[in-house]
C-alpha cells in the first residue's frame, strides 16, 4: 500500500505528464489545423487531429521508458523500479501504461491509485513506484 503522500505524488506526477504531453502536442496541432482552415480541406484537418491523438497515445504509453521515469515522476521525486531494482524500460512502460488508454480499465486504475493500491498496470509490468 502507498502512503498518502506517495499517492498524492503519483496523482500529481500523472497530471504533470498529461498536461505536458497535451500542451506539447495540442498547441502545434491547433496551429496547423487553424492554418489549414484557410487552405486545406476538412479531411486534412481531421487527419492532423488523428495524428496528434495517435502521438499522444504513444507518448502516454512510453512516458516511463526513458530512464525509468516520466517527467512528472522526475519532478516530484518518484522512481519506477522493477523487482530487481532496475529502471522500467520501454517494454515495461508500454505494459504498465496500456491499461490507462483502455476505456473502462482506466477507471479501475484510477480507483486503485486513489485507494493506495498497486495499479493493475504495475502488477502486469512488475513495477513499483517509490519515493526517492
Amino acid at each position: 500500500m502507498d502512503s498518502s503522500q506517495t499517492r498524492l505524488l503519483r496523482i500529481a506526477a500523472f497530471l504533470v505528464d498529461a498536461l505536458t504531453i497535451s500542451l506539447i502536442l495540442i498547441l502545434p496541432g491547433a496551429a496547423i489545423s487553424y492554418g489549414m482552415t484557410w487552405t486545406g480541406s476538412p479531411r486534412w484537418i481531421q487527419l492532423v487531429w488523428w495524428v496528434v491523438l495517435g502521438v499522444l497515445m504513444l507518448a502516454m504509453l512510453f512516458r516511463d521508458g526513458y530512464r525509468g521515469r516520466s517527467l512528472g515522476k522526475q519532478l516530484l521525486g518518484l522512481r519506477l523500479l522493477t523487482p530487481k531494482g532496475e529502471h522500467c524500460g520501454w517494454g515495461r512502460s508500454l505494459v504498465r501504461n496500456f491499461p490507462l488508454v483502455v476505456p473502462g480499465w482506466n477507471l479501475i486504475e484510477i480507483v486503485l491509485v486513489l485507494a493506495g493500491r498497486p495499479r493493475t498496470g504495475d502488477r502486469l509490468a512488475r513495477t513499483s513506484v517509490t519515493e526517492e
